[in-house]
């Protein structure tokens, strides 16, 4: 039964007249009248929902809404008196005047207490009474049927005093609220629940509704409310009944809807809400089921995806060791056997025949690494300030011995460019290398021109916008082709693979370097008439910092030359192996150094002399070189001193080792092993000093017999901390080995020590002893080959 359509024909037929009514007319002595008494107050029954309630201390309900309308509509204010819930006490206050109207007042069983005392506004609510009974009682349509039986209602309602009076023989059990007269039948207290159906069908249907059912309606005692005004109050009776009157029925229709839709009746049961939303919920929960299941299997296939990925990082990483390291022993032999003068020209050609071969496929493992590494996001960029011309030229001199005969190559510089620029140097000459080599490659005759200009950038974030533009006058590509240039492993054809060979990653290369690094590549080409590639890269200026470029200021001023004055270096180094090979390196650049094997001692150094430069190793026994940057950093700003350069020397390379060196106030990063020109550049970029010029290869002669010794006596406290179980000491001397064979090229050693490392930070790992058996087995054969005459 749809109980809000049997009221709504209820409710507007006793309101029709008032739709045809006309707005409200107050007369002039009403009007004088609200201003005299702009205050009425009300009694309002608190717990008769919905027709009138309080909920959180405001006054809700359908009266309310009648009251708010009269209020608009006349300007009266209407002030609910403070109420203990009792009928009789709201009676009594009206007749002492402290209440001017009762809003909802069914006028045929008021108690004659109020009909003496009152006049009635017109009715303007009309609802029927209902009887509530259990399923197994018969049906009421006669409150005689309940002689002797026990009714449950409001207490102190009107229904209480009309039905003792109609129908003496009921008992009354009077409950605060429908809802607990509704409960006094489940719980068998009562035999039926009396009230207005409003009142009572919306928690029969929500909470109810399997136990109890409507048994019947009463046609004797209808429900017509209506505002009680206190008799001596005749002019506020007839600005109540014109302020009703000028109600619309779809203002009541409004009303009414409105607060039978707002007002809460409690959680409905679970048995309810199957029963009215059984399908939906069920829709819902497959929903939900079948999102669970799609959110699972993504788990998992994400879960395969890493773990695929970790399998194809690792598989590479072994690649790139097992390949590199026996190429690297291949690469020194042939080097060294074309420095024999003796051998046949034949002898020289084929081994260089066989060097390119070989610098080809480390250049093609350096390429499927780094698309790998690209692919997984693991590429880390390395800005630092660059000369780009300098490097655009280093790498036009280097390619041009591959260009044919006839082909010009010209580098122009199409304004004056900043000297040094923000950039990845080592992904900025890949990407040089890879266009311009493809350049040469496709040309056979005309030239390749490579532009360089910085224009202003359109970006907020950087000052400039490197463009570079290489053009060729080869075989150009066709537009079909173009497109698929840049997946991996595509080239323009099977018969340019053939011709011209290549792994046709380099193009994907570049593309993905440049957005990494926030720019962008454009090709151009037409069959016949060449390519033109062009580069768009965001860059900003290099500025020194003050302390360096106060440096190269007072050398210029007082012109100190190199010889007289040679570069101070402090070494801190504690492996004997890189002290001997470091200090060797030093002396050959014409620098004095100072040796300091550990932190501590550094520091002293540091407080009782002055340097150009400390090159700090940063894993040292003791105070590492990260703290003592951070301390001498602090003593520097604390006594006003001239800052010092510090430049870290480890083996470690990983983003986490430079960011805690730039962290701790080094100025810069060099990575073990150093060649002699890297130490160069280094020395001459942070001190701007003049250093003595000396053969890139030369080779330094050290105490072998004092460093080999150190190197067993570093390899008998790796064991022992093996033994010991203690992984974080393990992890410790392997490094230490590891930064040791690094600097005497012993890249065997080098890598076995710095894969043990890696393993010992993870855990112990059960073939420790075996690794430990080969570097042993490694360090003889080395301590043999270096004691042979």
């Amino acid at each position: 039964m749809n109980w809000r359509a049997t009221l709504w024909p209820v409710v507007l037929l006793t309101w029709m007249p008032s739709a045809l009514s006309q707005p409200l007319d107050l007369t002039e002595e009403e009007r004088t009248w609200i201003a005299a008494h702009p205050t009425v107050h009300v009694a309002i029954e608190p717990d008769w929902k919905p027709m009138q309630y309080v909920e959180d201390g405001r006054v809700m309900g359908l009266t309310s809404e009648y009251i708010d309308y009269i209020e608009h509509s006349t300007g009266l204010r209407f002030k609910p008196v403070p109420d203990t819930g009792v009928g009789q006490e709201r009676i009594a206050k009206f007749q002492r005047g402290e209440v001017d109207v009762l809003p909802g007042v069914i006028q045929m069983f008021a108690p004659q207490s109020i009909i003496d005392a009152a006049l009635f506004t017109n009715a303007y609510y009309t609802g029927a009474t209902i009887v509530v009974t259990r399923k197994d009682s018969r049906a009421v349509f006669d409150l005689h049927r309940l002689d002797g039986r026990v009714a449950a209602l409001k207490k102190d309602s009107s229904y209480e005093s009309a039905i003792r009076a109609l129908y003496p023989n009921v008992k009354i059990l009077g409950t605060k609220t429908p809802e607990e007269s509704l409960i006094a039948v489940l719980e068998g207290r009562a035999d039926a629940a009396i009230d207005v159906a409003p009142a009572l069908l919306p928690f029969l249907r929500r909470k109810y509704d399997e136990e109890l059912y409507v048994s019947g309606g009463i046609s004797r005692l209808p429900m017509e409310l209506s505002m009680a005004v206190r008799r001596d109050l005749p002019i506020l009776h007839r600005i109540l009944d014109k302020a009703l009157a000028s109600l619309t029925a779809d203002q009541i229709d409004e009303m009414v809807q409105r607060q039978l839709e707002s007002a809460t009746y409690g959680r409905p049961s679970l048995d309810v809400l199957l029963r009215y939303y059984g399908l939906q919920m069920a829709l819902v929960l497959s929903g939900l089921l079948l999102i669970a299941g799609f959110a699972i299997h993504a788990r998992q296939q994400r879960r395969l995806a890493i773990r695929s990925e970790k399998e194809k990082t690792m598989f590479l990483a072994v690649l790139s060791h097992e390949i590199r390291s026996p190429m690297n022993a291949i690469l020194a032999s042939m080097e060294l056997l074309m420095q024999r003068t003796e051998l046949p020209d034949e002898s020289h050609r084929l081994l260089a025949v066989a060097s390119s071969g070989a610098e080809n496929l480390l250049y093609l493992l350096d390429e499927v690494l780094d698309i790998s590494k690209l692919e997984a996001g693991r590429l880390q960029l390395d800005l630092g300030p660059v000369d780009i011309m300098e490097l655009t030229r280093s790498v036009v001199d280097l390619l041009a011995l591959n260009a044919k005969d006839g082909v010009e190559l010209e580098l122009i510089q199409e304004h004056p460019i900043e000297p040094h620029l923000m950039l990845d140097r080592f992904r900025v000459e890949q990407v040089l290398h890879n266009l311009i080599s493809n350049a040469i490659k496709f040309t056979s005759e005309g030239g390749v021109t490579i532009s360089i200009r910085l224009d202003p950038s359109p970006l907020p974030l950087t000052k400039h916008q490197l463009h570079i533009r290489i053009v060729d006058t080869g075989i150009g590509i066709d537009s079909t082709s173009l497109e698929r240039l840049f997946r991996p492993y595509a080239q323009a054809s099977a018969n340019t693979a053939r011709k011209f060979g290549g792994t046709g990653l380099g193009l994907t290369i570049c593309r993905q370097l440049l957005e990494l690094m926030g720019g962008s590549i454009e090709l151009l080409s037409e069959p016949g008439k060449g390519t033109l590639a062009s580069v768009r890269l965001p860059c900003d200026t290099y500025i020194a910092p003050a302390h360096l470029q106060e440096q190269a200021l007072s050398r210029q001023l007082f012109d100190v030359a190199a010889t007289e004055h040679p570069p101070r270096v402090l070494l801190v180094e504690d492996t004997p192996a890189n002290q001997a090979v470091l200090q060797a390196q030093l002396n050959v650049l014409g620098c004095r150094s100072t040796l300091a094997p550990d932190g501590d001692k550094a520091l002293s150094a540091l407080e009782q002399s002055t340097y150009d430069i400390v090159l700090l190793d940063c894993d040292l026994p003791g105070i590492s070189g990260y703290e003592v940057a951070r301390q001498w950093r602090a003593t520097e700003s604390s006594c006003s001193l001239f800052p010092t350069p510090l430049v870290a020397i480890s083996a470690s390379s990983d983003e986490a080792h430079t960011t805690a060196c730039f962290e701790a106030g080094m100025d810069g990063v060099l990575k073990k092993p150093i060649k002699l020109g890297k130490l160069r550049d280094a020395l001459q970029l942070w001190t701007d000093m003049p250093l003595a010029h000396t053969d890139e290869e030369a080779t330094f002669v050290t105490n072998d017999r004092a460093a080999i010794a150190d190197l067993w006596n570093d390899l008998h406290a790796l064991r022992a901390a093996v033994e010991m179980a203690d992984m974080e000491d393990a992890a410790h001397w392997a490094h230490r080995l590891f930064g040791a064979f690094a600097v005497l090229e012993q890249s065997d050693m080098a890598s076995l020590a710095q894969s043990m490392e890696a393993r010992f930070k993870a855990g112990p790992y059960s073939s420790a002893q075996a690794d430990l058996r080969q570097l042993e087995q490694l360090l003889t054969q080395y301590a043999s080959d270096r004691s042979s005459p």
